[in-house]
């Protein structure tokens, strides 16, 4: 027997149900029939509630476990006809968006300079640009170099005299770069260390896990100092983004059944922190039983007592927020979105209301960014632009819980709660100058961890926690600031008695101008030169 035919589902709106309703209880039907029909009305308006409920909370886990986006097609986008025409085997990366550790001339085969032109045979031929062609060669992520030195024996006596290796080659078997790849495998790309030893002994370079951790921890204590000044840097910061995730140190998980009967904390947390001055973004990274608002503290403690009060932008959890610091909180308006992205299939018109609402805020941004506006023109520019349809949002969920339109447990509901209860840090955009509308930035920055959580799954004590946060910070700083990683860690480690010094001159945006002032006046070698030999 197959299965029956699905029926047609009659869809009804709340006003028709309402108006049913009311010709039930006028109706000449006796007032126990009009109580079961009431009854089933009521049922069956509940029995739907729950499956738009049901829904939304499967479209939620769908969104979570990437299946879905929160992204709206745009309505401006342009037709195909349109679109330029792409040419034929032309990437989207142009030749100057690669940084070569080789470049290879080749002459022309039959002509040379200053010989006539073959085709008009009046003009003489000129060097000009050359072409580019970008050609990808693999290698080994780590290489290994035999240093033979020279040895002479003398026929008569038998003395041997051995020629002398360079300082860098006698004192240390890995290089500089080596250190700094390895940390950037491990720390920049989550790759475990027992996972890059199988690749070097595949490719017949072997690098034991114990030698990798000896070289990473000897990078670390030659970066330590630039990570402290960008402590000191961070704190005082007027814009601060901050967020955290779960995180695993096995040495914390010992005492846990200890602390658990003691009533005492026994989360693990890696708190992701971006602050922000000028141009310049400085990426940090703290592990521990802190919350991210402890250790927003802590960084708080390096700030100058006499300056104005950070801006603080994360998302509304009380643990976010410090306790003994003053910060102006700013709240995630992406987060406020996204109650509704959840809710939008039980809940169509009320979501696309807010929805597109908080779009036309986000499309007034782009044209601040633009614009090229400074901060308080731009908060000019959203209280002129901005205020209309933040207020409407505002009016809209409070009347729609007055009357009592909205179950209040329900998502929708709890979404215009969540609005209206937060909605001083929703809005502070519009009340301070430089306020940011979300908190991307820092939800950018702690996915960094999440990948190296999801391939590495712990640290194993507490010091390594605070190597990873150090390498980590100095690694993704770097990349904020459109810098070699690799190369930044390798100048550190060559430079490394300059940078005790003065390590606010070996920071990622400024190490280049200090390099070249070096270079007539010592052997230091430069970034460039640097990198290209340990890839070659």
């Amino acid at each position: 027997m197959g299965r029956p035919a699905k029926k047609d589902v009659l869809e009804v709106t709340a006003e028709e149900i309402s108006g049913v309703r009311s010709e039930v209880e006028k109706s000449d039907l006796s007032p126990r029939s009009k109580a079961i029909l009431l009854t089933l009305i009521e049922e069956i308006v509940a029995i739907k509630k729950t499956k738009k409920e049901q829904k939304a909370k499967l479209d939620r886990i769908r969104r979570m476990l990437g299946k879905s986006s929160e992204k709206r097609p745009s309505k401006e986008s342009k037709p195909e006809d349109d679109k330029k025409e792409r040419q034929k085997n032309h990437g989207r990366l142009a030749a100057d968006d690669y940084q070569t550790s080789k470049t290879v001339t080749h002459p022309h085969q039959h002509l040379k300079v200053g010989q006539q032109c073959p085709d008009c045979g009046h003009g003489t031929l000129q060097r000009t640009q050359p072409g580019k062609v970008i050609r990808l060669v693999g290698n080994t992520p780590i290489e290994a170099e035999l240093h033979q030195p020279e040895k002479l024996r003398c026929g008569g006596c038998g003395q041997v005299f051995t020629a002398e290796l360079p300082a860098e080659v006698s004192e240390e078997k890995a290089d500089a770069s080596a250190n700094a790849l390895v940390a950037f495998f491990r720390f920049g790309m989550g790759i475990p260390h027992y996972r890059l030893a199988m690749i070097q002994r595949a490719m017949g370079v072997p690098v034991p896990t114990s030698t990798q951790y000896e070289m990473v921890e000897m990078l670390w204590t030659q970066v330590v100092p630039v990570f402290k000044m960008l402590l000191q840097m961070a704190a005082g910061c007027p814009l601060m983004f901050v967020d955290d995730t779960p995180s695993k140190v096995l040495e914390f998980i010992k005492d846990r059944e200890e602390r658990k009967a003691a009533k005492e904390r026994v989360g693990i947390f890696t708190t992701a922190i971006v602050a922000r001055h000028e141009s310049n973004d400085i990426h940090l990274f703290f592990t521990g039983r802190k919350h991210a608002g402890e250790n927003l503290g802590e960084l708080l403690k390096h700030r100058d007592p006499d300056s104005s009060p950070p801006i603080q932008m994360s998302d509304a959890l009380s643990r976010n927020t410090p306790k003994d610091h003053l910060t102006i909180v700013a709240l995630c308006l992406v987060h406020g979105r996204r109650n509704f992205i959840d809710c939008e299939s039980a809940f169509p018109d009320e979501s696309a209301y807010v929805i597109e609402r908080i779009g036309l805020v986000y499309k007034n941004e782009g044209h601040i960014r633009k614009e090229g506006m400074n901060d308080q023109q731009r908060l000019e520019y959203h209280q002129a632009h901005s205020q209309l349809p933040m207020a409407e949002i505002k009016a809209y969920a409070e009347s729609k819980l007055a009357g009592k339109d909205v179950e209040p447990n329900s998502s929708l509901g709890q979404a215009f709660n969540y609005m209206i209860k937060f909605w001083s840090g929703l809005t502070k955009f519009l009340e301070v100058p430089g306020a940011p509308l979300d908190n991307n930035e820092a939800e950018r920055l702690v996915k960094r961890f999440i990948m190296y959580r999801k391939n590495s799954l712990f640290y194993l004590t507490e010091n390594g926690a605070r190597v990873g946060d150090c390498l980590m910070s100095l690694i993704q700083t770097c990349i904020a600031a459109d810098e070699n990683p690799v190369e930044y860690l390798t100048v550190l480690q060559k430079n490394s008695q300059h940078v005790a010094k003065k390590p606010q001159l070996w920071l990622p945006w400024n190490y280049r101008d200090i390099l070249w002032s070096l270079a007539p006046k010592s052997e230091t070698v430069s970034a460039e030169t640097v990198f290209s030999n340990t890839a070659s």
